[in-house]
C-alpha cells in the first residue's frame, strides 16, 4: 500500500513538472503542431484515447480515519470508534480532564508553640515542626546532650 501511494505521489510530480516545462503529462514527449504530442495522437487516432483512471481503491482490513486532535491516521477500532482519538491525544486528554490532586492542609500540629514543661511561649511554630526556632534548638541541644 505505501509503495502505491509513493509511486501515485511521485507520478503526481513528474506530471506536474511536464506540465511546468510544457510537455505532455502523460508521456513527457514535446507536442506537435496540433498541440497534442504525437503519442497522444496515435493513441486517439486508434480509437485507444486516454487510458481511463483506476478508481480508488480502499485499503483492505479495518476501517481508518483521522484523529481528531492530531490528525494521524488511526484504525477506527475500540475507543477510536466512541472519540476518534489516537492513542496519545486519548491519554493526554484523559490527564488534563484528571482532578487536580488536593493540596495538603496545614499541618495538623498546633499553630503556636507549646513551649516547654508546659508553659506556652506564644510564637508561632515552624511549618515543619510543633515548636518554634528557639525551643527547636533547646529540643536540639538535650537531644545532642544525652547522646554524648
Amino acid at each position: 500500500m505505501c509503495e502505491e501511494v509513493v509511486a501515485d505521489k511521485l507520478a503526481a510530480r513528474q506530471r506536474a513538472q511536464r506540465l511546468e516545462q510544457g510537455l505532455c503529462p502523460e508521456h513527457g514527449s514535446t507536442p506537435g503542431r496540433s498541440g497534442v504530442c504525437p503519442d497522444c495522437e496515435l493513441q486517439q487516432a486508434t480509437g485507444g484515447g486516454r487510458a481511463p483512471l483506476p478508481a480508488p481503491r480502499e485499503p483492505e482490513g479495518l476501517p481508518r480515519g483521522s484523529c481528531g486532535e492530531c490528525g494521524c491516521r488511526i484504525f477506527l477500532t475500540g475507543r477510536a470508534l466512541e472519540d476518534g482519538l489516537c492513542k496519545l491525544c486519548r491519554e493526554e486528554a484523559a490527564t488534563l480532564a484528571a482532578p487536580l490532586p488536593a493540596v495538603p492542609d496545614s499541618p495538623a500540629g498546633p499553630l503556636t508553640c507549646p513551649g516547654t514543661d508546659g508553659v506556652s511561649c506564644g510564637r508561632l511554630a515552624l511549618p515543619t515542626r510543633s515548636v518554634c526556632a528557639r525551643h527547636l534548638v533547646q529540643e536540639l541541644a538535650l537531644t545532642d546532650a544525652g547522646a554524648s
